[in-house]
C-alpha cells in the first residue's frame, strides 16, 4: 500500500468517528430534552405508579359510563321530567292546608284588610313546602310551576292569571311529617303571619292527595337553550363582588331606600 492510499485511509477513518460523535452528542441531547430525568431507581417508581393509578380511575370511570348506559330508559327519563315540570297529574301522601278569612264580625275600630287572607301569606305558605322538600303543590286545583306566580287584583288573589277564592285549599305532595313540622315550628310562618291575624287555618295529614297537571303557557319568547360548550361562566372574582354589591344594596333598602 502507497504512503498515499495509507493518509487516504486515516483520514477516512477520522471523518467516520467524528460523525459517529456528533451523531451520539446529538442523541443524547435529544433524550435530555425530551424526557424526563430519574435521578434515582424510586423516583421512576413513583411516577409508574401515578400512572397506574390514573389508568385504573379512568378504566372505573369507563366501566361505569358503559353501565349508565346500558341502563339508560329513554321513558323513564322523559316521564320524570313531565312530572319535574307539572303537565302530568300526580298522586300521593301529603299535607292538605285550609286557609280562610277571620269569619267574626269585625268591630269598628279593626281594618278589614288585616283580617283578610293576602297573597304574600300564600306565597309564604307556598315557599315553606318548597323549603320542606315539596315534590308538588297546588293552590285550589292549579298546579304551581317554575312560570306560577302570585299577584293580586284589589282583594282578588290571582295564581298565574286565574282567580282564587276563598277557603284557599293548598295540597302538597312529600314527607307529610317533615312538611307538617316545617310550617308548624314554632316562631315560624303560621305563628308569625296567620295566626295573629286571626285567619282561619287548618292543617291535615293525607295518605293520598290527587294533583292536576299544570294547564298554562310553556312557550318560551324569548329564552334560547345555550350549548354546553358555549356556557358563560362568571370569571373569578366577579361572583364575589356580585355578592358584596347585593349584601350592600339590601342594608342601604334598610334606611327607606327602595330597591
Amino acid at each position: 500500500m502507497s504512503k498515499h492510499s495509507w493518509k487516504t485511509g486515516v483520514g477516512l477513518a477520522s471523518m467516520l468517528l467524528g460523525m459517529l460523535l456528533v451523531f451520539q452528542f446529538r442523541t443524547e441531547t435529544n433524550v435530555k430534552t425530551y424526557l424526563p430525568q430519574f435521578t434515582t431507581a424510586s423516583e421512576l417508581g413513583i411516577k409508574w405508579n401515578r400512572i397506574q393509578t390514573d389508568l385504573n380511575k379512568k378504566e372505573q370511570e369507563l366501566r361505569q359510563l358503559r353501565q349508565q348506559l346500558q341502563e339508560y330508559n329513554r321513558d323513564e327519563e322523559l316521564k320524570s321530567l313531565r312530572m319535574a315540570a307539572g303537565v302530568t297529574p300526580l298522586r300521593g301522601p301529603g299535607v292538605e292546608l285550609a286557609l280562610t278569612d277571620v269569619e267574626r264580625p269585625l268591630k269598628s275600630y279593626e281594618d278589614p284588610n288585616l283580617f283578610i287572607v293576602h297573597y304574600a301569606q300564600l306565597e309564604l305558605l307556598v315557599n315553606e313546602l318548597w323549603a320542606a322538600g315539596a315534590e308538588a303543590i297546588a293552590v285550589n286545583g292549579e298546579r304551581l310551576v317554575a312560570q306560577t306566580g302570585f299577584s293580586c287584583a284589589g282583594t282578588t288573589i290571582l295564581v298565574g292569571t286565574r282567580k282564587l277564592a276563598p277557603p284557599y285549599i293548598i295540597r302538597a305532595i312529600g314527607d307529610a311529617v317533615t312538611l307538617k313540622a316545617a310550617l308548624t315550628i314554632p316562631g315560624g310562618s303560621i305563628d308569625s303571619q296567620i295566626l295573629p291575624f286571626e285567619l282561619g287555618f287548618k292543617i291535615e295529614i293525607k295518605d293520598s292527595l290527587y294533583l292536576p297537571p299544570y294547564k298554562g303557557s310553556s312557550v318560551f319568547n324569548y329564552a334560547e337553550i345555550v350549548p354546553e360548550e358555549t356556557e358563560e361562566t362568571v370569571p373569578a372574582g366577579e361572583e364575589e363582588l356580585e355578592t358584596a354589591d347585593a349584601v350592600e344594596n339590601w342594608e342601604g333598602a334598610g334606611d327607606g331606600e327602595v330597591l
